[in-house]
């Protein structure tokens, strides 16, 4: 792309199509249901979706399959101590069902507090066997760590001060589980309370043994559920993957109401260019993206896979577009694309360049990391000055509060306009946005850093030396003229598929990460900090273990993909 040029005016014909009341409608009408996976208010709004695209004329699929989904219905914490008390709370999805409530001394993990600057963990979770840990973690790692240590349950507490109680979640699992993995559920109650409860909890513990009982109801099972999908085909086979889930907690006015009524938006708008693009488009709407860990996408991938890893050359995710007062945009990528792409679009339309750049985190239906999509991008939206700690900065998120008041049109309107915008570049750009040169580049960094932060007997020296060969091979790619753009592109999918893999997964391309926070390249990243003095041996054995498993990974995919480009170079020079 060293000669690409942002011209939004090849494409002011379809900007200028939106319809600002046709937004406010969908969103109105998807805001009357609490859109739970599974329950009928959710299916209303997956026939709603797709009667809008038979209006539209819209070639359209309804998917039905059955999921495991969880659906968090009540939490509850009673204190006994001189000052018997009652806290609300809200049962985390995937936890235990335990309606009757389990009992147990209150345990505080100090290590959770932010900036918390003990050192010596070895001996972190053995306080826990045997007693309910409240603390300002909740994350699906952290819960099997106390979990295995024999905790009784978890007490999280939100970090920030908002008063009302956010939904979530501690499935580990991505998607339905399988017979390989379904251990791997959550067996402890977990439920979460507000900021001014938890900090009145601690001082009651600071002063006296405390015990308390957790309650939870939790209902967890199979329900059949529907995955609609609009297609607009191109003049070839390849496509865009454009997609956002209709299911929320709640109403769910901003998460992601708005985004259902973007997607739709695009539907209608895209629909005029059926035949005229150069790629095609794909939109979906996915269920069980709060209550079953991403199971709409995971499915869709499962049973499409095939074809995705064939045709599909960019996944584009949509959530919160359109929340109130979110007027910085946030491109997150894998970073294998040119960052050009994301901000000229951004400043375009918002009127100020990105202050940063992020990665896509563990999460937003990132289901298909196995395949080789090469561009995958979300644009998050975050309020000017953040003080709840929510992915945007929203104290309503995740609650009963997301309603339809907290969404503006204005910015619902200027977020379609960057979506289609980049969906129009990416299904029109003759040779596809990718700075390989960038990402390899990064990725050295990102890998010596883990080196140095970890013990010596690491062995790096072969993951070196594979990246050195491919920084070579890359750069002279780069300064090789194109003569065939289609395998040129062809070159680049499974490239550029290949090293997102590596970064943003540890597993084969047919299975699925745990739901882990992530960091880029967390099969070699979970040796960082880690010395033979800090950690057991038996766990130093292990973490070796594994990371030797992933360093034959990392090196064998990369030398594959040296070979890839080697072949196409031969080519290239054999003609020439």
């Amino acid at each position: 792309m060293n000669n690409y040029k942002f011209n939004p005016s090849t494409y002011d014909g379809l900007l200028e199509l939106i319809e600002k009341q046709q937004l406010d409608e969908h969103i109105k009408t998807l805001t009357q249901w609490e859109r739970l996976t599974g329950e009928h208010e959710a299916e209303q709004a997956a026939d709603y979706i797709l009667e809008q695209l038979k209006n539209f004329g819209v070639q359209k699929e309804r998917y039905e399959f059955d999921g495991y989904f969880s659906d968090p219905i009540h939490g509850e914490v009673i204190v006994s101590s001189s000052e018997n008390f009652s806290i609300n709370a809200k049962a985390r999805s995937f936890s235990q069902h335990c309606p009757e409530g389990i009992e147990g001394e209150a345990v505080y993990d100090f290590f959770s507090e932010e900036g918390y600057n003990g050192t010596d963990q070895m001996d972190r979770y053995q306080n826990f066997k045997g007693k309910i840990v409240v603390s300002w973690n909740f994350y699906e790692d952290y819960v099997k760590k106390i979990e295995s240590a024999g905790a009784k349950g978890l007490i999280h507490i939100w970090p920030s001060p908002e008063t009302v109680i956010h939904e979530e979640t501690v499935g580990a699992i991505w998607g339905t589980p399988t017979i390989d993995n379904v251990d791997q559920l959550t067996s402890i109650p977990v439920v979460g309370i507000n900021n001014h409860d938890g900090l009145h909890l601690l001082k009651r513990m600071e002063k006296e043994d405390t015990k308390v009982i957790v309650k939870t109801n939790v209902q967890s099972g199979i329900k059949r559920v529907s995955l609609p999908i609009a297609s607009i085909p191109g003049k070839t086979d390849q496509y865009i993957l454009v997609s956002g889930h209709y299911d929320s907690w709640h109403k769910g006015a901003t998460d992601n109401a708005g985004g259902n009524a973007l997607l739709l938006e695009l539907a209608r708008i895209f629909s005029s260019e059926k035949g005229s693009l150069l790629r095609g488009i794909k939109l979906a709407w996915w269920p069980g993206h709060s209550n079953g860990r991403y199971a709409g996408s995971t499915w869709y991938c499962d049973h499409f896979w095939n074809e995705i890893n064939e045709n599909c050359i960019a996944h584009i995710n949509v959530d919160f577009p359109g929340t109130k007062g979110s007027i910085n945009v946030i491109p997150r990528s894998s970073s294998i694309e040119d960052k050009r792409l994301l901000e000229y679009i951004i400043a375009y339309f918002t009127g100020q360049k990105p202050n940063h750049f992020a990665y896509l985190p563990r999460g937003a239906d990132q289901s298909f990391w196995g395949t080789n999509i090469p561009i995958h991008i979300q644009f998050k939206y975050e309020q000017a000055e953040k003080i709840y700690q929510t992915p945007g900065g929203n104290w309503w998120w995740h609650t009963e509060e997301d309603l339809y008041d907290k969404i503006d049109l204005e910015l619902l309107v200027r977020d379609t306009k960057m979506h289609i915008s980049l969906v129009h570049e990416l299904a029109n750009l003759e040779i596809l946005p990718i700075n390989l040169r960038s990402f390899v580049d990064n990725t050295r960094k990102i890998i010596e850093e883990v080196d140095r932060n970890s013990d010596d007997q690491f062995d790096f020296t072969p993951i070196h030396d594979a990246l050195g060969f491919l920084s070579k091979r890359v750069k002279t790619l780069s300064e090789t003229e194109i003569e065939h753009v289609d395998a040129f592109n062809n070159l680049l999918k499974i490239v550029g598929g290949t090293l997102n893999r590596l970064m943003f997964s540890y597993s084969s391309k047919y299975e699925y990460d745990n739901t882990f926070p992530f960091q880029p390249y967390p099969g070699l990243a979970k040796v960082k900090n880690i010395y033979s003095g800090n950690v057991s041996s038996e766990d130093f054995l292990f973490t070796m273990t594994y990371f030797i498993r992933q360093r034959n990974r990392f090196v064998n995919e990369v030398r594959e993909v040296c070979c890839r480009i080697d072949d196409y170079l031969k080519i290239i020079f054999c003609n020439s």
